[in-house]
Formats: C-alpha cells, structure tokens, sequence
C-alpha cells in the first residue's frame, strides 16, 4: 500500500507498526513519525481508521455486561444464605 509519495517513514513500517500505535505502544519518536505518515498519506489514515474500527468491535465484544446493583444484591446474598445452610461448605 503507497499513496506514491516518498514519506520519511515507509508505507510498509506504518502498517507493521499500526496496532502498537493505536495502541499507544511506541515510543514518543516513532508515535510523531506515524502520527505525520498517516496525515501526509491517505491510505494509511484509511488503515489507522480501520484498525480503529476493528479495536472497538473487539472491545465492545469482550465488555461483560453489567448487571443492575439491585440483582447483584439479590444473587449475593442468596450465595451468603446458600453457604450458611449448606453443611459442605460450612468449616
């Protein structure tokens, strides 16, 4: 992938380097170096927005729904009443 200019940075770095700044995993100089590639070359703004993309279905994916507190006491404290009378979990 090339837009066709030359770029201090290459193409082919940018893209290997997408996830970890995305992330936030490079360094301050590589992150500057990325951060002016992919505003100098279409393409690769294209696969930044795509890797962010792909990043927020993946978490919203994982995020455990949350319960209403009102449940959670009612399971609670069923569990607390459960282990008191049950014998097999009493020491």
């Amino acid at each position: 992938m090339s837009c066709g200019r030359p770029h201090e940075t290459p193409c082919t770095e940018v893209i290997a380097a997408m996830g970890a700044y995305v992330d936030g995993e490079v360094g301050a100089e590589e992150f500057r170096l990325i951060a002016i590639h992919i505003t100098e070359c279409p393409p690769c703004e294209r696969e930044e927005q795509a890797y962010r993309r792909v990043q927020a279905l993946v978490v919203r994916a994982v995020r455990r729904p949350v319960a209403p507190e009102a449940l959670r006491a009612k399971v609670r404290a069923d569990l607390v009443a459960g282990q008191a009378g049950d014998p097999a979990t009493s020491e």
